[in-house]
């Protein structure tokens, strides 16, 4: 990921990968999707937003928000994690 414009976060994989670098063990790889379509997308980045919530993060936006790359959003959910390390 070089923006939080890059199309590679579509398929919210990158929150996937972040969350569990914060809680090792807490994504369970057999929900986690390629993301080769809008729907797989949508499923990843509402897994991704699920597990955030399960670990106390405010969350502002839905998954259609990630597939569909709204910066600002996207923005908010990194901070409300990052805030969550502080």
């Amino acid at each position: 990921m070089r923006s939080f414009r890059d199309p590679s976060i579509k398929n919210a994989i990158f929150f996937l990968d972040l969350l569990d670098g914060l809680r090792p063990g807490i994504v369970d790889q057999s929900l986690v999707n390629t993301g080769r379509t809008d729907e797989e997308c949508r499923l990843n980045a509402k897994l991704a937003i699920s597990i955030a919530r399960k670990l106390g993060a405010l969350i502002f936006l839905v998954p259609e928000d990630i597939v569909e790359l709204r910066q600002r959003l996207i923005l908010t959910f990194v901070g409300s994690l990052m805030a969550m390390q502080a």
